[in-house]
Parts: structure tokens; sequence; C-alpha cells
């Protein structure tokens, strides 16, 4: 299609090298170079007048895509526009909703309807000058007309040194470096390819000289009105399925896309290959990612959309230590276009109606966020990192909780969350105005984010995460028995294990200097099974002694809890209180029968008599039915009694209620998010309500449910807890919180500080922890 320098008749598209200086709505953008392709149907002369109106290529920058305008034809979009030094990208979508990228996105667009658009270009010699005009009218959604206005300025380019495509043009930039970089892959094994493909390519060795594939590889009956391609020139199988995918036509444009990014791959992975042309051949590959990710996308090939991006973070990992030398702009793009690659998932989970579909589309796209985190990380990008880690964890839930802020939002077809942004990011982080710590663990590495109530950001790592999981586990096995002096040692010792990997790193003066101000900690994957107010730290305390602490899968619940909280009439001061249900329903799998918790319920009144209004429901009056009806609701719902929780069928996990001639007692997990539960705080004082099955939307289990079911906070257990113990720590905690003025976290803190100082072991009193709002 490209006849470089090519003069004369109609059919010919001849390349320029250009300077574009964009404006807004009659606002400057930064100015881009790029590459004018004048279109194969323009009527050029030798000299002269270009048609107005006739098709045209701008390829500008190192952005994601290129833009093509044929009048009355074909959208465009230009943006997003400068930002936080950012050069403007220019992308070209058929429509506003074929892109799945942020939302929103400040850019402009022009759609099909928008048929009011020039294009006059003056040549001569080897110089074009020229203005493109673009405007959308008011009955396109706008409620003015905007315009955009592009001037554009230009020599042609020589034949040997054409650019053809953006990915050339910046591989021949005057900063590329002199000396050839051997471009490498330092992902982990864990988060990244084996061995190095492209965005779609097949794995394993590339033969350059394999036929194409599908009805679009050699024009044809396939691809009306296009000229046969030949198989082994990448620019023009390139350049070909990125009309078709603007076509729609994502089945014949896929294979291209495919066969095209194995020919710049094996160019790319040459031994004798020139370092420029290694970046230029990498960029092309980043150019097609957007392409190739809409097909699968649109074919419904969710897998092959996630080896896409996958592949996609890799080429980026490659291309940025290949391209060392090319200057801060062109990293940043790169980190720009990388920025970009999540909203494919997200598109993908707004299709999903299901919850376990969505919890189950987040679990599969757990190693490429773990990739693009990675990558961001050690690229400085420090926020940008947080970003991409939080865009991969708990999805599903904050789905379940962001139904415009709901006490009670449905799961039958919840709207997909808005993912964050790095502007939304700072947003929660202000609206929440406490310090956060937040973990994300890959593989052997750990990272940890400190984000301060002042808006700073503080990055830590990569750390190593040497003998993490054995401790977790091991401190879950010890605790529910520490009972002689030796085992309470040992518990002694795992939990100044955990304390030196996970908060030993985190600088003191960055934390609160008040020991009654609240900690969140964002945990991630098995650092939700961990009791992080029970770590030992350098100093010889346990965590509590200096913070309270409140727990969270993902900062992005934070805006549908805050909204909860502060929607509507506070629920006045009351409790509700099942405890020791009877009858009990029969344990799963013929086990052991469970025991009656009179202890409980003989010493609960002590509890009751803490708040002004209460209500304790035990025997066979603690049913599930408990739970409605209540005018005016209380503030605090209290379980007092058995739980079980299957780590392999998390949603039948059950709280243990009176079986009644209705029900067979099994408060289950499924039936939880269904239900309305009264109370801004929830406790759930049985064994192991803080656990489950642990993966990329959190713990899928109790907790979950619960919180998903109306309350803000939950006080769970993370292993089996002994009854006495179990209410000495429920004691303190409604002692402190029934006082007033003292947030549930800090009255968990205290409690748990109380029993310490009493001389009480850890394993007494580890267990609980506070999960949601502090």
């Amino acid at each position: 299609m490209v006849t470089p320098y090519g003069t004369g008749p109609a059919g010919h598209e001849v390349s320029y090298t250009v300077l574009i200086r964009p404006e807004l709505d009659g606002t400057a953008l930064p100015e881009l170079p790029g590459t004018l392709v004048l279109g194969e149907v323009f009527a050029l002369a030798a000299e002269g007048e270009a048609r107005p109106g006739a098709p045209f290529w701008i390829v500008a920058g190192a952005g994601d895509g290129e833009v093509r305008y044929t009048p009355g034809a074909v959208g465009v979009r230009v943006g997003p526009e400068h930002r936080d030094g950012v050069l403007p990208h220019w992308m070209m979508w058929p429509e506003a909703g074929a892109w799945p990228g942020p939302d929103p996105v400040p850019r402009l667009l022009l759609p099909r309807e928008a048929d009011a658009g020039t294009a006059e270009f003056r040549l001569r010699g080897d110089s074009v000058t020229g203005t493109v005009r673009l405007w959308a009218n008011p009955r396109a959604g706008w409620p003015r007309p905007r315009r955009y206005t592009a001037t554009v300025t230009g020599s042609r380019t020589p034949p040997d040194h054409a650019p053809t495509t953006a990915a050339s043009a910046t591989a021949a930039s005057p900063t590329a470096p002199s000396d050839p970089v051997a471009p490498s892959s330092t992902a982990d094994a864990d988060t990244a390819p084996s061995n190095r493909t492209a965005p779609g390519a097949p794995a394993g060795p590339v033969d350059p000289a394999a036929p194409a594939t599908g009805p679009a590889a050699t024009g044809g009956p396939g691809v009306p009105g296009v000229s046969p391609v030949p198989t082994d020139d990448r620019a023009e199988l390139r350049s070909l399925a990125q009309s078709l995918v603007l076509e729609r036509r994502y089945a014949e444009a896929r294979p291209l896309l495919a066969r095209a990014a194995a020919l710049y791959a094996a160019s790319a992975s040459r031994p004798d290959a020139w370092s420029g042309m290694v970046v230029s051949d990498l960029t092309s590959l980043v150019f097609m990612t957007p392409y190739q990710a809409l097909c699968a996308l649109e074919l419904g090939d969710y897998e092959g959309l996630l080896d896409c991006l996958l592949a996609a973070v890799e080429v980026r990992r490659v291309l940025t230590a290949a391209a060392r030398g090319y200057g801060p702009e062109y990293q940043e793009q790169l980190r720009a276009g990388a920025r970009v690659l999540p909203g494919f998932v997200e598109a993908w989970r707004s299709r999903l109606a299901e919850d376990s579909a969505r919890i189950d589309a987040v679990d599969a796209s757990r190693p490429f966020y773990a990739a693009l985190t990675r990558y961001l990380f050690d690229q400085g990008a420090h926020e940008d990192a947080l970003v991409a880690s939080e865009a991969g964890r708990a999805r599903a839930f904050a789905d379940l909780l962001g139904s415009s802020g709901a006490r009670w939002p449905s799961r039958a077809g919840a709207s997909a969350a808005p993912r964050l942004t790095r502007a939304t990011l700072r947003s929660v982080l202000a609206d929440h105005g406490g310090t956060v710590v937040e973990y994300a663990v890959h593989g052997g590495l750990l990272l940890i984010w400190v984000a301060r109530p002042d808006g700073t950001l503080h990055a830590f790592g990569p750390l190593s995460a040497a003998g993490l999981g054995a401790l977790t586990t091991r401190y879950l096995a010890l605790a529910p028995g520490a009972v002689d002096d030796r085992s309470v040692r040992e518990l002694d010792e795992v939990l100044r294990g955990l304390g030196a990997l996970l908060w030993d790193p985190v600088p003191v003066s960055l934390l609160p200097s008040s020991p009654d101000e609240t900690v969140t900690v964002v945990a991630h994957g098995d650092l939700l099974r961990v009791p992080f107010p029970a770590l030992r730290t350098a100093d010889g305390r346990h965590l509590v002694e200096r913070h309270p602490v409140a727990l969270l899968p993902a900062l992005a619940l934070l805006p549908a809890l805050h909204a909860r909280r502060t929607s509507g009439p506070r629920p006045s001061p009351g409790l509700l209180a099942l405890v020791d249900p009877e009858p009990l329903p029969d344990p799963p799998g013929g086990g052991t029968a469970f025991g009656p918790l009179s202890w409980t319920r003989r010493r609960f009144p002590a509890v009751a008599d803490l708040y002004p209004r209460a209500e304790v429901r035990s025997g066979g009056a603690a049913a599930v039915t408990a739970l409605d009806g209540h005018r005016p609701p209380p503030s605090v719902v209290h379980f007092g009694t058995h739980a079980v929780v299957l780590d392999d069928a998390p949603l039948d996990s059950f709280v243990a209620l009176a079986a009644t001639g209705g029900h067979d007692g099994r408060l289950r997990a499924r039936d939880v998010l269904d239900l309305r539960v009264p109370g801004d705080v929830v406790v759930l004082s049985a064994c192991r309500t803080g656990a489950g099955r642990v993966g990329a939307d959190g713990v899928t289990g109790l907790s979950r449910s619960f919180l998903a079911a109306g309350p803000t906070t939950l006080v769970l257990t993370l292993c089996e807890v002994e009854e006495t113990a179990g209410f000495e720590v429920s004691y303190g905690f409604h002692r402190h919180l029934a006082a007033g003025g003292c947030p549930p976290a800090l009255a968990l803190c205290r409690a748990q500080r109380e029993l310490a100082a009493e001389g009480h072991r850890p394993h007494e009193w580890s267990p609980f922890l506070l999960y949601g709002l502090g």
C-alpha cells in the first residue's frame, strides 16, 4: 500500500516527515512529530494542491495508535489531552463504545455522524503544508460544537529512510543511542512468559516464512477492494489488519495481526539486529497491542485476551531495556500505554452478570496484573504500579459494594465498579483521610506502598518475601493450641518473623504519631490470613500497642463503605445479639456435633448492659428470622456461636443458628449476600469467620458476604478460638465501643492491649481482627 516518495498518478501513497500543531476548541496542544501518508485515492500531481476531502493518514509520535479520517465514514479520537507532561496520543476507534480504556478519559470524539471535516494539503517540491479541520455537532451528543484543527508542515522522506510507521519514525529519532543495546527480558517466571512472544503471536520459535492464515492474508474474496498483500511484509500486514479492525472485521484481522507480530518479534530477536531497528520492531509490537486485545475481546476469546495483555507487558519490558538513552519522554510514553491495558479486562468484566464469573475473571487475570505491577514498579512509576495492583484485586467485591453507595446493593447484575486511575486513587486516599499501608506479593517478592494523609506516596521494594507463606501457615497451626511454654515461644518467634518481613521495612516517620490513630492495611493474597495486630516489631512490641489496624483487600472498597457510613441517619446505639442458638445444625460431613456455648450465654448479659438498648436472643430465638424487622435497627449485631468455613466451597460456609421448621440453621455465605444484615458493625465471634478461599478478589467466604450485606465493619477471627478467650475479647470490644466516641478499630485495639497488658498470651487475643472501615 505504501510507496514512499511516490509521485504522479492516483493510487500511490506519499510519506512525509511532519510536525503537527494541534488545537482543540482553540486551545493549543503540544506539538507532535509524525508521519503523513497521503492516501491512495488522493489526486496527486508533481506540484500543486491536493484535492480537499480525500482520505489521508497521520501517524503521530509514539502513542498507541494512528489517525485515519475519511469524511462521513469513520470517527477520530484525539487524546488523552496534555496532562502531567505527557504528549497526547492519537487513537482511531470507530465510535464511542469501542474504546475499552479508562473512564472517563479526556479526549475529543468525532463520531461518524460528524461528517463536517476538511483536509487541505499543498505540495511544493519536497515540502508539504496542510490543515485538518474536524468538528462534532451538538446533535452527536455534545452540548456545543467541538472543533479540532491541526496545522501540518513537513518534508518528503527520502526513500532509503522512509518511516512508513510511527515505530520507525521513533526509532530514527536523534535521541536514539549510537551503541547497540541488546534487548533482554527481566520478567519473573511467575509473571511473564518463559520465552519472549509478541502480543497475540504464537508461542515458541517464529518461522518468518510460514504462511499467514485467514481469508485476508492475500486479499481475495475475504477482503473486497484490498490489493494482494505479500505475506512477508509485516508493515503491510499490520496496516491491512488495522483497517479491518476499524471495520469491525475482527476475525479477519486477528490472524493478520498475529502474523505481523510474529514477523516483528522475529526481526527484533535477530542476534545481529541493529539497536535502532530492534526498537523500531518492538515499538511496532507495542502499537499493535490495542488492536489485538480488541479483536480477542470482541471475539469472546478471553484466554487469548489475557495472553495478549501478558505478552504486551513483556514487550514493553524488553523495549524499555532496548531503548535506554531515548529520554524520559519516550519511557513515559511506554508507561502511559501500559496504563491503558487494564481497560480491556474491565471491559470483559463489565459484560459478565454473575458475581462468581467476575471473581473467576479477576483470578484468571492475576498473572497479567502481577507482570504489569512489577513492570511499572521497576520503572520507578510507583503510583502507576499501585493503580495496576489495585486493578487486579477485589474487583468483583467492589462491584457488589459499589451500587451508588447503597447499603444493600443487589448482587444480580451489579454494575462494574469504576476502575481506579491515578486521579481517582488520589481522590480515594484523600477522602479516606488516614494512613494506608498496601502490600503486593508476587512470587518471592514483596512490594509496599505507604500513603500518608497529606497525599504523599512512598514505595519500598522489591523486598524478599522468602518464608512469608510458611510463617503464616505456622501461625494458623500454632495459635489455636499454643498453651505450653514451648509452643508459646514458637508462636512469638513466628510473630517476630512476620513483623520483620512486613512491618519493619515501613519507616516509623511515615506512620501516625498518635497510638490511637488507625492504620488501614490493604493486604494481598495470603497476607489476608496474617494477624497484623499481633506482629512483633523491631522494638519488641506488638503492632496493636502502636496502632489500631483495619484490614481490607483493596482500596477500591473504601468509597462505597464511606458512602454507607455517611448516607442516611446513623443507627442509634443498640445491640442485637444471637448467642448460643439451639438446636444447632448438624456439622458437614458427619463430623463432631457442635457443643453448647452455655458459658457465653450466662455471661453475655454483662455485654448487653453496656448498651442503652439491647436485645439478646438465645436458644430457639437465635434463628435467622431474628435479623428481620428491627425498627430502629441496632448499630451492632453480635453472633456468639459456631461457624464452619469450607475452603473448597466458600459460599457454603455458614454461621450456625437455631434450626427451625423453615430453616436448617445454616446461615450460608451465599444466602448472606441476599440478606439485609442490620447494624453498622457486625461481630462474628466464632471459629475461623475470617477464613475462606483466598484469591484475587480477597477472601471468598463469610467475611466477603457479610461486608456486602450492609455493614461497614466486621470483627472476625482467623482461626479456632477458645470460648472464654473469645468472650474476653468481645467484652472488651463492646465496652469501649458502647462508651461512645471510640471508633471500632480503636475499640478492638484497646481490648487487645488490655489483655496483653494483663498477661494474656497472644494466642488468646491475636485471632481477632477488624475488617472494613476502622
